[in-house]
């Protein structure tokens, strides 16, 4: 089992990379579909970017944290 698990740095990347893309694709629905008559978007915000990535980061963080307790 512990030959199909990636390497701990690879894991954390595709983690927060992957996490910033799903983030980033959801709010664009939401924005299309929930505001699409209004002035306020989601991605227009000013920190915006920023919690995208402090929530990919935390998201990496629990990656390995389970990776830990697997092996």
């Amino acid at each position: 089992m512990n030959d199909k698990i990636p390497t701990k740095i690879t894991g954390f990347f595709i983690t927060v990379i992957g996490t910033g893309i799903v983030l980033r694709t959801i709010t664009t629905i939401i924005d299309r579909i929930l505001f699409s008559n209004r002035e306020f978007k989601i991605s227009e915000f000013q920190n915006f970017g920023i919690i995208i990535f402090l929530i990919s980061i935390i998201m990496g963080i629990f990656w390995l944290l389970r990776v830990r307790k697997l092996s």
